[in-house]
C-alpha cells in the first residue's frame, strides 16, 4: 500500500522539513520508523491471525473427525454386543 507523493505535496513536506532543527528532524525520522513498523506490525499480527484462525479450524476439524470414528467403533460395539445376546 505504498503512496506516491505528488510534486506539489513533495514540495510542501521538503520545504517544512528544510525549516526545522536538526533535533526536530530526528524526532520526525524516528515517527517515520515508528509508523512503518506500526504497520509491519499490524500486517504480521493480521497474517498471525489468519494462520493461527486456520489451524483452530483445522483442529476442530480434526476432533470431529475423532469424534464420528469414536461414535463409529463404538456402535459397531454395541451391534457385536446385541448379537452375541
Amino acid at each position: 500500500m505504498e503512496q506516491v507523493l505528488n510534486t506539489h505535496n513533495e514540495q510542501k513536506l521538503i520545504k517544512r522539513l528544510r525549516g526545522l532543527p536538526p533535533q526536530q528532524l530526528n524526532e520526525i525520522i524516528q515517527f517515520i520508523d515508528f509508523i512503518v513498523e506500526r504497520r509491519r506490525e499490524e500486517t504480521a499480527a493480521g497474517k498471525a491471525h489468519d494462520l493461527k484462525r486456520s489451524i483452530l479450524d483445522l483442529r476442530g476439524r480434526g476432533r470431529g473427525e475423532q469424534l464420528v470414528k469414536k461414535l463409529l467403533r463404538s456402535r459397531r460395539e454395541d451391534q457385536r454386543h446385541d448379537e452375541r445376546k
